[in-house]
């Protein structure tokens, strides 16, 4: 697992040898976890409470993109 990003209540990650469409981790400081597709920043698994717990991340990488995909093709080699 590799920490991409930290922010206030959780942490952004991708996982190596990971498969599927290209995706990153928040994993929040009180448990709850999902995966976010990078192109469309949709849920794929998992589930976040309340929804708004996701918007600074959210805010990230919808302005970081590229940076993601390329983390993502980097670390899942």
């Amino acid at each position: 697992m590799l920490t991409i990003m930290r922010f206030r209540t959780c942490r952004l990650t991708i996982y190596p040898d990971e498969h599927g469409v290209p995706h990153f981790h928040l994993e929040f400081t009180d448990g709850d976890r999902c995966s976010i597709e990078i192109e469309s920043l949709t849920v794929l698994a998992g589930s976040v409470s309340p929804e708004k717990k996701m918007a600074e991340a959210l805010k990230w990488a919808s302005m970081n993109r590229f940076l993601l995909l390329e983390k993502w093709k980097e670390i899942t080699k």
